[in-house]
């Protein structure tokens, strides 16, 4: 029971990260990541200690080198003054200091190769890791312009052909700026007609109609010659000999 119990609360928080992780790529990236980038940075510690490890071997054969270098001027010192014990004595030191140089070679050879294979495969794992990171994020991007235009495609098609909505809406409100439009041009209309029949129309021809009669009583009064008449124009006659209809009585 607690088995089946267990796979199943298993299976939940399988499910449950696995939805987390659909939901939200870039912060699933951004974690892997830094897991990456705390992984290179253990890995590099250890290759710091290979490679202390190798210069401290380095070191310790050049010592060893130059201390066999000094026994052998040594020992051929003595075998040319003829002290054969000491000489003898210090070929021994150096046949024991030549076996030890020899195996701190071999070891140093292997220590030397294992740092530069653990340096190329941790320059061939961040390679790789970079370009999956890499390829993750172009298809991340390449995801997010996929989902951007199906959106846009859904609201086109929405606009297009779902007149009950916004579309309608839109259409509503052009026709009520057009009889805006209309109500205003009316005005306009309306009050252009009315200044050019208005009350000051009439008052322009009675001053007109008053100027030449008295224009006409000036002249007669002067004894000056009466002006022709235009075509079209009546001559206006003097308001003493005007008819008596329009006088009044």
């Amino acid at each position: 029971m607690f088995s089946r119990l267990g796979k199943l609360i298993k299976g939940f928080f399988s499910m449950f990260i696995s939805n987390l992780e659909t939901a939200n790529p870039k912060a699933l990236l951004e974690a892997e990541i830094a897991s990456f980038q705390e992984a290179v940075g253990t890995y590099n510690k250890s290759l710091a200690q290979q490679a202390a490890l190798v210069e401290k071997m380095r070191n310790q054969i050049a010592k060893q080198k130059t201390e066999f270098d000094k026994l052998k001027g040594k020992i051929a010192i003595l075998v040319k003054s003829g002290n054969q014990e000491e000489a003898g004595r210090l070929a021994l030191q150096a046949k024991n200091l030549s076996q030890s140089l020899a195996e701190n070679e071999a070891q140093f050879a292997q220590t030397d190769e294992m740092y530069k294979n653990m340096t190329k495969q941790r320059d061939v794992y961040i390679r790789d890791a970079q370009r999956r990171i890499d390829t993750i994020k172009q298809k991340l991007s390449q995801a997010e312009i996929a989902e951007s235009q199906a959106k846009l495609a859904e609201i086109a098609t929405a606009t297009s052909f779902n007149m009950a909505g916004s579309g309608a809406s839109l259409e509503r409100l052009e026709e009520k700026l057009d009889d805006r439009v209309a109500q205003a041009q009316g005005k306009a209309r309306v009050a252009s007609d009315s200044i050019a029949g208005g009350s000051w129309n009439v008052k322009a021809e009675e001053e007109a109609a008053m100027e030449a009669a008295a224009l006409h009583e000036f002249t007669s009064m002067m004894g000056l010659e009466q002006p022709a008449a235009k075509v079209g124009q009546t001559q206006m006659l003097p308001a003493t000999e005007m008819p008596r209809e329009l006088g009044g009585g």
